[in-house]
């Protein structure tokens, strides 16, 4: 192994959970292409459910602080919350 992890980059990811793991299977839209073209995979994360967690937790951190540092919440439209299920209060 050289130590050189590969770069990525990922505009969706489906979040599967079983008793013992976590996937995290990330994709990305075809360039110029929209609504007929399936996704491109681009990498699947097997974790667990431990490790999963504790990247949750780091992950929100990070991003809470970044928020603060730059004085404003990272943007997300409303349309988001709604069509994920998600509420901006109870969930952020």
């Amino acid at each position: 192994m050289s130590g050189e992890a590969p770069e990525l980059y990922s505009d969706s990811v489906q979040i599967g959970v079983t008793p013992f793991t976590v996937v995290l299977s990330f994709t990305m839209a075809p360039a110029g292409q929209t609504g007929t073209i399936p996704p491109i995979p681009v990498a699947n994360i097997r974790t667990s459910l431990e490790h999963a967690k504790v990247m949750a937790i780091l992950l929100r951190k990070n991003l809470k602080a970044f928020e603060e540092q730059m004085g404003q919440a990272i943007p997300l439209h409303p349309q988001l919350y709604q069509t994920l299920g998600l509420s901006k209060q109870e969930d952020w």
